[in-house]
């Protein structure tokens, strides 16, 4: 930096705030001293001015992945989830770091903090987490979280209102004609839970009660829903409509049903939860619910920021919309 000073002819302190785009340096002096560094091929140690300021100017993505789930990093949810907290972060100048943890004992949320490799984390999903998450104490103010929101959360949250999506899907469905639903989901998970009580209560509202028997428990993977959703199929329970706790598990079902040679929508109709791009690339469009999962990127990535910042946030609840397509039609 001193020898880009000598060759600009100015300050070192006018050219470390040139390089920082200080609005205290007049343009065309800002623009000058960015032409010298450019032709003489200096860049920024970004290690060394880390250090100096005490951040690592990067945030961390932990993803957790449980193995007897199914479901990998190239879950269409994953990817667009990393595009939008990759690209808000990026917006902010700070870096991403994708963290895939295996093991329930691995506490790779403490490691990332601890060691200083990032500012701060998002965590998407809560499955097997609520626990550690409390555990981290003072670093929960480095942390926001992907997930529903229930009474004992003491960490902050980001995510749709997963009640009233599935209260939207179910009314919607049950509007149709449809009234033996099948839902599709692991209710272990929190969110899932939060979804399937929202189908419950649209039930209620109808004076109706939702057959205990139309509960299919599966995990996000696709292959293993596609598997046991023409088991379903197979043992011979009715059923007219389909309401899955995520697209992916909807256009697993989709598929099942037309192995089984039904028809989508006449036979069955199906919703789904995410609004995935993939939703729109499956024959017919899938309905699903729209939890935004580009402006949840965008959220998460403010309150942390604004978290590290010293800020006091609060959880906050994306738009939750029912986004009507081919899948769903009127029972005949």
């Amino acid at each position: 930096m001193s020898e880009l000073a000598r060759m600009a002819g100015v300050d070192i302190s006018t050219v470390s705030r040139a390089l920082s785009d200080s609005p205290r340096v007049k343009p065309e002096t800002k623009k000058y001293i960015l032409e010298v560094a450019a032709s003489t091929g200096y860049v920024i140690n970004t290690s060394a001015r880390s250090l100096r300021r005490q951040t690592s100017e990067a945030i961390g993505l932990v993803i957790p992945l449980r193995p007897e789930s199914g479901q990998t990093i190239s879950d269409p949810f994953f990817l667009e989830m990393i595009a939008a907290v990759g690209n808000a972060a990026s917006d902010a100048g700070y870096d991403l770091i994708v963290n895939m943890p295996k093991e329930k004992e691995k506490i790779a949320e403490k490691r990332l903090l601890e060691a200083g490799r990032a500012d701060g984390l998002i965590v998407i999903g809560q499955a097997g987490l609520s626990a550690r998450l409390h555990d981290l104490g003072p670093l929960r103010d480095r942390v926001v979280v992907w997930g529903g929101k229930t009474d004992e959360d003491e960490y902050t949250l980001v995510g749709s209102d997963n009640r009233e999506g599935g209260r939207l899907a179910a009314e919607h469905l049950l509007s149709l004609g449809r009234r033996r639903i099948l839902f599709v989901g692991n209710m272990e998970l929190p969110e899932v839970l939060l979804r399937y009580s929202g189908l419950q209560d649209a039930y209620r509202v109808m004076g109706l009660q939702h057959p205990s028997e139309l509960v299919l428990g599966l995990d996000f993977g696709a292959q293993n829903a596609f598997e046991k959703s023409l088991e379903f199929i197979d043992s011979g329970k009715q059923f007219d409509a389909i309401f899955a706790a995520s697209d992916v598990l909807a256009i697993a079902a989709l598929h099942a049903v037309n192995a089984r040679g039904m028809s989508v929508p006449q036979d069955v109709a199906i919703v789904g939860y995410d609004n995935i791009s993939h939703s729109t690339m499956v024959v017919p469009h899938l309905t699903t619910i729209d939890q935004s999962i580009k402006e949840g990127g965008e959220i998460m990535v403010d309150l942390l920021l604004r978290k590290l910042a010293g800020e006091e946030v609060h959880s906050q609840v994306t738009p939750t919309r029912l986004v009507v397509r081919q899948s769903t039609v009127a029972a005949s």
